[in-house]
């Protein structure tokens, strides 16, 4: 028989098939780490240990030390009433579940430990994730053949998957979210326009679903709700508030079935926390900030610049407008949705994602992109032959830089999160790592935070106005009279009086640069034999403590009476918010008289910051 379209559907075999067979050839058993463990951990939790509240801390702790990778056990939040819950969604585990059970069945039959983590485990849910894929590049296909030719549906999903970070997302990034979410998105696509074409209830089911299903992959994901709301019928005639009265009832069904998909998640929430509504994301250093949006930098900067590593998305957004004359159904959803989508993930503080090629956070919308790309291919095929062949040649470059710069990162030439500009001009169509790069690059974060460089290399140091330090009087303020009859003010602490007074510093009076080293000086005088405490240094968001330090202290000085003086750094963290405080205060824990003079503060900026 003839096949029908066979331009695209050749694109979408071949591609499958291209992606499957390197992600799948790639596998070599650290699938489930990092945050993907928190994705998995739903399962083995449910399925493996039957304790799916984490009541057992310790089996999460063992299989995290084998599994989780060196970034310590954050996937799991915990809340003051000993209570725990897994970090993540549970959508990815719900997707995963049928192919964790056949990993499972063919691990016990197979002699391999059941323990969910094992190569049958990883293989079938990976596999499990590519048929997703699958299933989401025919959707995807068949929503553009519903409105371009065999040739154009073609060339935007070959676009679409070899000239963006998808690329990347499907080979070595496929139990994160971004991938699956694509699938999501190009279902949502292919049902909405089946229930637009032909309003029945049993084709507004599938889109109740699917809207569910993607919320409950990533709950940021509730602007995909934005699709189907705003989709009209190609004939369908009266305003948005018109449309959704006449279909009202099935509006109910849809928001319905989404929200029974969402009600495990509430439902856990609850059996762990008592609250049906929680935000596991409980680390004061990142969140939602709704009012304060890093879009610039999301879309331009050489940390992670969407346009920057992802050039071809920028025709498709320009391609938004040209939906207004050849596929105008689409023309609204997908404006309000892009412009919704992008403020809502660049006012995440850490708008770079972590470690990864490119804006990660992006790629589940690349499924809606793909039709402002088609409308823009479908303008410029009306243009003249000159037009057609420049831009054919431009489209095929930036498919090349795209496969050159993930070659780029897979070698450690382009870093996944602390690029700069600098960085970036210098490795610039490169395939060996350039020597010195790394003191281009931003400060690594990933060591310990008390380390400074020797001799502080890259740094200025200065002082602080005395203003900045000055700490209101308490009743542990008191003036020590020295043996050369000089005075020296202190606090007196011991007994009820545990912590000093703190010096509170606006990170932004501390420092103009995206970081800084602060050198803090202690004098520490114990008065009845040797005393323990800490050393404490934070930043502080809204009463909220994150990048806390302390540096544990024991003095015993050779001589009653005598002064011991200690210093320690601290590196700021990612900050949240320049109005966040940097906080330092001495902790007395066995509660013995101490007197304390400090900290006395040196603050050390980055050189390119002056």
């Amino acid at each position: 028989m003839k096949l029908r379209n066979p331009a695209s559907l050749f694109v979408v075999v071949g591609l499958w098939l291209s992606l499957a067979v390197g992600g799948l050839g790639q596998l070599r058993g650290g699938l489930f780490s990092y945050d993907a463990f928190g994705y998995h951990l739903y399962l083995v939790a449910t399925f493996i240990h039957d304790d799916p509240l984490l009541k057992d801390l310790q089996w999460v702790e063992a299989v995290g030390r084998e599994w989780a990778g060196d970034a310590g056990l954050y996937q799991v939040s915990h809340y003051p009433d000993n209570s725990r819950v897994i970090r993540y969604p549970m959508g990815q585990a719900v997707l995963w579940s049928p192919w964790f059970m056949v990993g499972h069945a063919i691990a016990k039959l197979a002699g391999f430990a059941a323990d969910g983590y094992s190569m049958p485990y990883q293989w079938a849910v990976a596999l499990g994730v590519f048929i997703y894929l699958l299933l989401g590049l025919l959707a995807l296909r068949s929503v553009l053949l519903s409105r371009t030719t065999d040739r154009v549906s073609a060339a935007v999903l070959f676009l679409v998957a070899v000239g963006t970070n998808l690329l990347g997302q499907s080979l070595f990034g496929i139990t994160m979210p971004h991938a699956l979410l694509f699938a999501l998105y190009a279902g949502i696509l292919y049902f909405t326009v089946e229930w637009a074409n032909d309003r029945r209830v049993r084709k507004a089911i599938p889109v109740g679903l699917l809207l569910g299903l993607a919320m409950l992959v990533r709950n940021s994901e509730v602007v995909c709700v934005l699709i189907p709301l705003l989709w009209r019928g190609r004939d369908e005639a009266g305003s948005f508030l018109q449309r959704i009265w006449r279909f009202r009832g099935q509006w109910s069904i849809i928001m319905a079935l989404a929200f029974l998909v969402l009600l495990p998640q509430f439902l856990y929430w609850h059996a762990a926390t008592g609250k049906l509504w929680i935000d596991p994301y409980n680390n004061p250093g990142e969140g939602l900030d709704l009012l304060a949006p890093h879009t610039g930098s999301f879309l331009f900067s050489f940390r992670k610049g969407w346009f920057v590593y992802t050039p071809l998305m920028l025709f498709a957004v320009l391609g938004i407008f040209s939906l207004r004359k050849v596929w105008r159904e689409a023309f609204l959803p997908v404006l309000v949705f892009f412009v919704l989508n992008l403020y809502l993930l660049s006012s995440w503080t850490n708008w770079w994602y972590a470690e990864s090629f490119g804006s990660r956070a992006m790629v589940g919308s690349y499924a809606v992109m793909a039709l402002p790309l088609a409308g823009l291919l479908i303008a410029i095929d009306e243009r003249s032959r000159s037009v057609r062949i420049t831009c054919s040649a431009l489209l095929a470059l930036l498919v090349s830089f795209n496969v050159f710069q993930h070659v780029q990162y897979m070698r450690g030439i382009l870093h996944g999160s602390r690029m700069t500009a600098k960085a970036y001009w210098t490795t610039f169509g490169k395939l060996q790592r350039v020597k010195g790069v790394e003191d281009l690059l931003l400060v690594d974060r990933s060591g310990p935070v008390d380390l400074p460089p020797e001799g502080m290399k890259g740094y200025l140091s200065r002082e602080l106005p005395k203003d900045l330090l000055r700490v209101d009087a308490t009743e542990m303020d008191t003036l020590v009279l020295e043996a050369d009859g000089s005075t020296r003010k202190a606090y007196l602490l011991g007994g009820a009086w545990e912590f000093s007074p703190a010096v509170r510093i606006p990170y932004k009076a501390l420092t103009t640069a995206d970081h800084a080293w602060v050198e803090l000086t202690w004098h520490i005088k114990p008065l009845d034999g040797p005393v323990r405490g800490a050393l404490v240094s934070q930043m502080e968001y809204k009463g909220a403590c994150y990048g806390y330090f302390d540096k544990a202290l024991e003095t015993a000085p050779a001589e009653r009476d005598a002064w011991s003086t200690v210093v320690t750094y601290y590196r700021t963290p990612h900050i949240r918010n320049t109005d966040d405080l940097f906080i330092a205060f001495y902790w007395s824990r066995d509660k013995l008289p101490v007197l304390v003079d400090g900290p006395h503060l040196r603050v050390f900026d980055p050189i390119e910051a002056h």
